[in-house]
């Protein structure tokens, strides 16, 4: 299956791949330019148990005039693995490749998990950023109740061929997607090991991603701008969600709504993902 041309265009210059520290905890990141070409920061975070390349095809498209980093968050992709995981300690991620990186007071992107993990690091760090974009990112109040317990995902089943792995990758929540794209995620979420490839992401991981029992508290400590953006058919978001997230943030910004979009709306509507980004970031 080729990929679309406008795919192709995107990948063909990857990132350099490097690592910072957080606290014994290697943390990966690809890196387009570098804090030595005095362009403004631009980083992108990936949702919960991605790895970095979710955003390759659009990442590097704002190449031309940003420092850009995608990173993963410990215990994703090729970053190193906790004994434990608590919802500080991603956010702590994100400030110690924002510090690695040399990112100068970055816009910031972060999809799904890594947009509410964002959301927390402008929180306890805001001079650290400029303004954040949060992707279909999911923000729990203290009157919703306790924050659900989800089933852990993962068995670390090794499968005999990358074909047979591939095969088995799925969304959480499932939706339409471009083949080319899901096919491209699917490849990058392996590793080989002794007998065949497993997933990269570690299955110690909680089901759900650890979250704040009130998210407002949060919301209400970051005074930079923050756009929320939200897909029409989204099953972890919805207007009112979106609204009351808004309401919440001291700096308000009317949230923006991808038609016909789903939780993971760089899969399904690409190109007006690159288009709403093009139009925040101008």
């Amino acid at each position: 299956m080729e990929n679309p041309s406008w795919l192709q265009r995107a990948i063909a210059t990857p990132g350099v791949s490097r690592y910072a520290d957080n606290g014994g905890i290697a943390l990966h990141y690809l890196e387009w330019n570098d804090a030595g070409s005095g362009l403004p920061g631009l980083l992108f975070v990936p949702g919960y148990r991605a790895h970095l390349r979710w955003w390759d095809f659009i990442a590097p498209i704002f190449a031309d005039r940003f420092h850009v980093v995608v990173m993963e968050l410990s215990g994703m992709g090729d970053s190193g693995r906790r004994a434990h995981y608590g919802a500080g300690d991603f956010a702590d991620d994100i400030v110690a490749v924002t510090r690695h990186s040399g990112l100068r007071t970055p816009i910031a992107v972060g999809h799904s998990y890594g947009g509410a993990r964002l959301l927390r690091a402008c929180s306890e760090q805001p001079a650290m950023f400029t303004r954040a974009v949060a992707v279909d990112s999911y923000v729990h109040f203290a009157d919703m109740g306790p924050v659900a317990e989800h089933p852990r995902i993962g068995s670390g089943r090794v499968h005999a061929t990358r074909e047979a792995a591939m095969a088995r990758f799925r969304l959480s929540p499932e939706q339409p997607a471009h083949p080319a794209l899901l096919r491209y995620l699917a490849e990058g979420a392996l590793r080989e090991v002794d007998g065949g490839w497993t997933w990269k992401f570690d299955i110690r991981l909680p089901g759900g991603g650890p979250t704040e029992d009130d998210g407002a508290a949060i919301l209400r400590r970051i005074p930079i701008p923050v756009h929320l953006v939200w897909g029409e058919h989204s099953l972890v978001v919805n207007e009112k969600c979106m609204r009351r997230v808004a309401a919440t943030l001291p700096v308000r910004r009317e949230p923006i709504m991808v038609p016909d979009a789903h939780h993971h709306l760089m899969l399904d509507q690409p190109i007006a993902a690159i288009g709403i980004l093009q139009a925040l970031l101008a």
